[in-house]
């Protein structure tokens, strides 16, 4: 099952992540050959390019097809611009005698601006086939996913009257430096009730963080990695 298998494809890209060295750093045996490496001022950079890098490796052993940057069927109003194609960051798809576009994946990093989540959320809304949101973050601390969860929330409102089909997207969130992951399955469907009321609901958890720990009381259905 498709949903099945990017649960797994996300669940290994967070190990992989999770093993990636550092350039001031040692590889270990289960490192990949991709590497994090410094700024300028010598900070460490990461970016959602490791996060796609890793997804792609895996899907090279897997069963799926896969296009990057790929433009989206449906067009995207931008300010002060005519409607155009978008691009979805990855796109998986199945051969039976021709290619079907089966997925599309979005991948972000850190603390965004809340119009950039809003613009990929409604590419996975709009473009009406399975969806999945990799976010990559450094690091947290208590007030890390709820501070995102705020914008997310947000966004999904914005994009409420664009809501037509069924709206399923698979929202994983990794942090490197907790080697600590969560993931959960929006699952909405027309007619079932309010779609804020199951936004709000949806983009909870009760956590807290203490040195490299992290405690969740309350996952609200989040699987923690």
């Amino acid at each position: 099952m498709l949903l099945d298998d990017l649960i797994e494809i996300n669940r290994r890209t967070c190990n992989s992540l999770w093993s990636i060295a550092a350039v001031n750093g040692h590889p270990s045996g289960l490192s990949p050959r991709l590497i994090i490496p410094r700024t300028r001022n010598n900070d460490l950079r990461i970016s959602e390019q490791e996060a796609r890098l890793m997804f792609c490796s895996l899907l090279n052993n897997l069963r799926y097809y896969y296009s990057i940057e790929t433009p989206t069927v449906q067009s995207y109003q931008l300010t002060g611009q005519a409607a155009q194609s978008a691009l979805s960051d990855l796109s998986l798809y199945t051969y039976n005698g021709s290619f079907e576009k089966v997925a599309n994946i979005e991948f972000k990093a850190h603390n965004p601006p809340q119009e950039h989540i809003r613009k990929d959320i409604e590419k996975l809304i709009r473009e009406k086939i399975q969806g999945n949101w990799f976010h990559l973050l450094k690091n947290i601390d208590s007030g890390t996913l709820q501070a995102l969860f705020t914008k997310f929330t947000a966004s999904f409102r914005s994009c409420s009257n664009m809501v037509s089909n069924n709206v399923s997207i698979l929202f994983c969130f990794c942090v490197l430096d907790k080697k600590w992951a969560c993931y959960k399955h929006f699952d909405y469907h027309p007619g079932q009730g309010n779609f804020d009321a199951y936004v709000n609901s949806f983009f909870t958890v009760n956590y807290g963080v203490s040195g490299n720990k992290v405690t969740v009381n309350n996952n609200n259905g989040w699987i923690i990695v």
